[in-house]
């Protein structure tokens, strides 16, 4: 028997729901390897064929949804006559409530969403696609490691997007890269995770309004693109929001601004990522009066 191993197959950027912490956006790299008997090609399965079929399929049922576990007393969820689903998630902050089209969602076994759930559900998925000289099929998902750099979790939808961003509720977790004069800054970076931990980032021309449910404010997000109608409610405390869409390149540029605006006279350069390996540099400085 023999095994074939393929690294960073693919890395998915999603959402979940917690019981504590309400939604995080999440970004998990894939590891596959393959155990069998050689083919007449003597391969256990071609390089190609993996990332052809079994990839695709990763990322198409997985890549940019919001995952919930179907089993946990905190969901409420139901199939509307328009074929949109409609879910509410009572957490320790208030409610989350979505309303979107059903393949921007994933339901997941049990009462929790984890990195053993998912495996379980990838393990199912891949089953029907491996050819018969695959008798074992192992999944490692893990997070980019960073090492001791300071990294957030965050939501949002891009109703612009052709593709899958267009979701209202997928996510990414992102380390981020400040230099200030030319130096790098653990203390700006450190504070912007901390101001970006767990929180939906929106765009001001998407919010509807604010509303109180139990007596906590929450913002309320309406969109239509092309996929279908999305609506989203969520407490306005892990809500975070910005003139602009909510592409990188757009975050980017609003924290080098921010950066600017707090710290007048200093040259700020970001590298803010979207989950890993790709994402956008911007640059600010706010020029002092009489200099």
């Amino acid at each position: 028997m023999a095994t074939l191993f393929v690294d960073n197959l693919t890395v998915l950027d999603f959402s979940y729901l917690h019981p504590k912490r309400g939604m995080i956006g999440e970004s998990w790299i894939v590891d596959l390897e393959l155990s069998g008997d050689l083919d007449g090609q003597g391969m256990v399965f071609d390089f190609g064929q993996v990332k052809r079929r079994l990839k695709r399929l990763i990322d198409d049922q997985v890549d940019h949804r919001l995952l919930f576990p179907g089993a946990h007393e905190a969901l409420s969820l139901n199939q509307r006559e328009d074929q949109q689903l409609s879910l509410t998630w009572q957490y320790a902050a208030g409610e989350i409530r979505l309303v979107a089209p059903s393949e921007s969602l994933l339901e997941i076994a049990g009462t929790e969403v984890s990195k053993a759930s998912v495996t379980l559900f990838l393990m199912e998925l891949l089953e029907p696609s491996l050819p018969d000289n695959v008798n074992e099929a192992r999944i490692l998902l893990r997070e980019e490691d960073t090492g001791t750099a300071p990294f957030y979790h965050y939501s949002h939808g891009l109703k612009k997007h052709d593709g899958n961003c267009q979701r209202i509720a997928h996510g990414h977790r992102s380390t981020i890269q400040i230099f200030e004069n030319g130096r790098r800054s653990r203390y700006w970076e450190k504070l912007w995770a901390d101001r970006w931990e767990d929180i939906y980032i929106g765009t001001r021309e998407d919010l509807e309004g604010t509303y109180f449910v139990e007596e906590v404010p929450h913002h309320r997000f309406r969109y239509d693109a092309p996929q279908g109608h999305f609506e989203l409610v969520i407490p306005e405390d892990h809500c975070y929001l910005i003139d602009t869409d909510t592409t990188v390149e757009y975050l980017a540029d609003h924290i080098a601004r921010q950066l600017a605006e707090e710290a007048p006279g200093k040259h700020f350069r970001v590298r803010a990522f979207e989950g890993v390996g790709k994402g956008a540099i911007a640059e600010g400085q706010l020029t002092v009066k009489g200099e």
